[in-house]
């Protein structure tokens, strides 16, 4: 059981970006009058704003936001930097889109979620040392591929994530993820410090959360509004007695920090991992060696 406590990427962390701000459709403010619904972005902040004054206003976004009532309102983060803020269903997206980050200390996890790609390179290079690091993922899911009529007629299924924490331990790294395919697309992308918490047990129980809105009216008939769903999973940890002071002191250093909690950190589309922050926990002396540790976290939507 693993956890990457993520890194914020900062402007001095985001070396580069073959998505451009403002990009296609995004237009930068500057002064002037702007009428109900108009969009702009501001590269301060990285985030696109729209007016919700009626007819119109001359306030700039950020004085606007802070007026009661509000004259602006932010919408979400721009193209370039939607994949950096807590939040799946915001998405960056260009044609074989590829993103250089330099951490700047020693950083061995790295995880994408909400990933649309047919194949992923992640390329390390350390400014003393050359390229340290090289591989590339096949996003092709083959698991329901079980004879050949499958092989033939089952439609092609892609991951929509992956989780390395095998990333070299050099403070000088530039790391590189390139998603090759046409319109490819990332949700959320974190880097940071691994945290290693024991060995996930069987037992590991995934729930999921539905958000949608389920009614009946008065004949009976249910009237479905489509919501968002989210992760939880409930982790039954196991390790060493003397590790208690350890992870109780990394458990309250994780709280209500966004983090990526993984059971199996060998597996890179690991069905256990989610990018979220944890609900509850609880260690148990079990024994005179080991301790039970239970863990229930709760994905991001």
């Amino acid at each position: 059981m693993r956890v990457i406590k993520p890194i914020t990427v900062t402007d001095a962390i985001l070396a580069s970006s073959t998505i451009p701000e403002p990009d296609t459709g995004e237009t930068v403010w500057t002064a002037g009058t702007y009428t109900l619904g108009t969009r702009r972005i501001l590269t301060s902040t990285h985030k696109i704003y729209e007016v919700v004054a009626d007819p119109s206003t001359s306030d700039d976004p950020l004085t606007g936001i802070a007026k009661t009532p509000a004259t602006w309102v932010e919408v979400q983060p721009t193209n370039r930097w939607a994949m950096f803020d807590n939040v799946n269903s915001t998405v960056s997206t260009g044609n074989n889109l590829t993103v250089s980050l330099t951490p700047g200390k020693v950083a061995a996890g790295l995880a994408a979620f909400g990933v649309s790609a047919e194949s992923v390179n992640i390329t390390c290079v350390s400014a003393s040392a050359g390229e340290v690091y090289n591989r590339d993922i096949v996003m092709l899911n083959n698991d329901a591929v079980a004879d050949w009529y499958t092989y033939f007629f089952e439609p092609i299924v892609y991951i929509d994530q992956f989780i390395l924490t095998d990333l070299p331990a050099y403070s000088d790294l530039t790391v590189t993820i390139t998603l090759n395919g046409a319109n490819s697309s990332i949700g959320t992308l974190t880097i940071g410090n691994v945290i290693d918490l024991g060995v996930a047990l069987y037992g590991t129980n995934w729930q999921g959360l539905d958000f949608s809105k389920k009614e009946r009216d008065q004949f009976g008939n249910v009237v479905l509004t489509q919501g968002r769903t989210a992760d939880r999973l409930d982790y039954n940890i196991h390790t060493d007695k003397g590790r208690f002071g350890y992870v109780k002191q990394q458990l309250r250093l994780l709280t209500g920090v966004p983090s990526v909690w993984i059971g199996n950190p060998d597996d890179v589309n690991d069905g256990t991992a989610v990018f979220g922050y944890y609900v509850d926990n609880q260690i148990n002396i079990g024994n005179p060696a080991k301790l039970d540790v239970s863990i229930t976290v709760e994905s991001f939507i």
